[in-house]
């Protein structure tokens, strides 16, 4: 007798699962849909692209591969009993992009709802087999509400086996909880807790941070002035069998604070420690330096201190903070060749100028007059001079020619400071050059 009902993969599902089997990937099939047929038993076709009459599609309620059979993948719906009212003789699986992957016939079976008088919970299994069963995602959305019997004992066994293992692997272990710290000589990590003991407790339980700190405040409260802090106390309190002439003697190396460092007994050696043997520049001031070599090189006491040039050069407020507090510009003036002057600060002398701005060179301006008189052709007198010129009577001599070739006469007067006084190409006062420096660190 030929077969009369199965089930078909359609050729949009074989396409997908030959594709997700050569590209290691999965299919997810995720609903099945019920049908009449339109009450004529339908032939399963691979072309379908739908069930020819559907009546139901909902998510699986299960989804499995057949424990007898590693080819075949069985699908299962619960039709609970107050849908229906109407006959099942088709089947259609369908995947999470809405196409139907497989379709199958059905042996006719009415499904009745339970508003007619007769209603029954229906299980309605597609088994498909297929290529691969690796290449179908074995998953189903865990909010459907009904399973079948069979599902919830399977799933019972599957986790009652999981938790024997488990189990029997804890028990035969010879430390099964490595996270906890052993009775015996913990190691403890992280942040233990433990309960407070009462001040006075002398017992082995354990002193947490509170206890601890509440000890120190109490002996450093009760102990005298001069033993009032926790290194004093510590370096007390070792075990020593002298302690009371040990204290005493640390008590009696104390500087006397009220003395303001006059006790000390080698100031130099001491302010050679602070690295103040040869003083020490404050940061931001500018001072003149004798050499080119910048004095950290020179001082040893300053080898740790660093020197900057005014040379126009900019800086870094991350690297020298203090300097920039003083230059909030981050750059030095450029000071090299040039004379300092003393801000004017509002008395008029050198009025409208800021702090670190600069300004050229200039003199006074220097006038005069040299006046000429004559009359005719007679001798002609130079003179009259006033500014920066004096002259004494200069008689020119008497014109020469005729009248008719025209008259002619030559006077001269020139005037050079270098007669005088040193000339440059600037104007400068007698000057010694320094380095101009300002320590940044």
């Amino acid at each position: 007798m030929a077969t009369k009902y199965y089930a078909v993969l359609t050729n949009v599902g074989a396409a997908k699962l030959a594709n997700a089997t050569a590209l290691g990937a999965q299919v997810e099939i995720t609903q099945m849909a019920v049908g009449d047929g339109n009450g004529v038993l339908p032939t399963p076709n691979p072309a379908k692209t739908a069930l020819v009459h559907e009546l139901r599609r909902k998510p699986l309620n299960s989804l499995s591969i057949d424990p007898n059979n590693a080819n075949q993948i069985i699908a299962e719906q619960v039709i609970p009993e107050d849908e229906g009212g109407w006959w099942i003789r088709e089947i259609g699986l369908f995947d999470k992009d809405g196409d139907m992957i497989a379709v199958a016939n059905c042996a006719e079976t009415y499904k009745p709802q339970l508003q007619e008088g007769s209603g029954r919970v229906q299980v309605v299994r597609m088994i498909l087999i297929v290529s691969s069963t690796a290449a179908v995602t074995l998953k189903i959305d865990p909010s459907v509400v009904l399973a079948t019997r069979k599902y919830v004992d399977d799933q019972i066994i599957q986790v009652k086996s999981y938790v024997d293992q488990k189990m029997a692997a804890h028990v035969a272990a010879a430390d099964p909880h490595k996270q906890y710290a052993p009775k015996e000589s913990p190691a403890l990590t992280g942040r233990p807790t433990a309960p407070t003991a009462e001040g006075k407790d002398s017992s082995t339980q354990i002193a947490n941070t509170a206890f601890v700190q509440a000890a120190i405040a109490a002996l450093v409260g009760s102990s005298p002035e001069a033993l009032d802090t926790l290194n004093e106390l510590a370096a007390a309190l070792g075990n020593d069998p002298n302690f009371a002439t040990t204290v005493t003697n640390s008590l009696a190396g104390k500087m006397d604070k009220s003395a303001n460092g006059s006790d000390i007994e080698n100031v130099s050696v001491f302010l050679q420690n602070l690295r103040l043997g040869a003083g020490a520049p404050a940061i931001g001031i500018p001072f003149f330096w004798p050499s080119s070599a910048m004095p950290n090189t020179v001082m040893t006491e300053w080898a740790d201190m660093v020197f900057l040039k005014f040379n126009g050069a900019t800086f870094s407020a991350s690297a020298y903070p203090k300097l920039a507090l003083v230059y909030p510009g981050l750059r030095l003036t450029e000071s090299r060749g040039e004379f300092i002057r003393i801000w004017d600060d509002g008395r008029g002398v050198d009025s409208g100028r800021s702090l670190l701005s600069t300004q050229g060179d200039a003199i006074r301006n220097i006038t005069g007059a040299i006046g000429y008189s004559s009359v005719g052709d007679a001798q002609g007198l130079l003179g009259l001079a006033t500014g920066a010129f004096s002259t004494s009577t200069t008689t020119a001599p008497a014109l020469s020619g005729t009248s008719a070739s025209g008259y002619t006469r030559s006077l001269y007067a020139n005037f050079s400071a270098a007669g005088s006084v040193p000339t440059a190409s600037e104007n400068r006062p007698r000057n010694i050059a320094f380095n101009f420096l300002v320590r940044a660190k």
